[in-house]
C-alpha cells in the first residue's frame, strides 16, 4: 500500500535552500527554487520522484528514516526504519 508522499504533498518537489551552491545541486530548478523531492524517489540513484511513499507500521505514508548499511567497497545500502523501504547506492569510489 501506499499514499501520497508527506514531504512533497504529492508535488515531487521540495522547497531548495538557500545555499550560494544551490544552482549546481542535481534537479535544481531555478524557476521554482524547488529540488525533487528526496523522500518520495530523489533519494535513489538516478532516481525520479513519485509523489507515493509506502505506508508505516501505523498505515501513515512514510517520512523515512534510514538506517544505513555498508554492503561492500562502493556499495551501500538504505533501509527505512518505519516502513519496508530500501535502496542500494554503488558509489564508484
Amino acid at each position: 500500500m501506499s499514499g501520497t508522499c508527506p514531504v512533497c504533498l504529492g508535488s515531487k518537489r521540495i522547497p531548495a535552500p538557500n545555499d550560494k551552491y544551490v544552482k549546481t545541486y542535481a534537479g535544481y530548478d531555478g524557476n521554482t527554487h524547488t529540488l525533487p523531492c528526496d523522500n518520495c524517489g530523489g533519494q535513489m540513484m538516478w532516481g525520479t520522484p513519485t509523489g507515493e511513499v509506502n505506508l508505516n507500521r501505523d498505515g501513515i505514508p512514510c517520512t523515512h528514516d534510514y538506517d544505513y548499511t555498508k554492503l561492500g567497497n562502493c556499495l551501500h545500502g538504505y533501509s527505512c526504519k518505519h516502513c519496508d523501504f530500501h535502496y542500494t547506492i554503488d558509489s564508484g569510489d
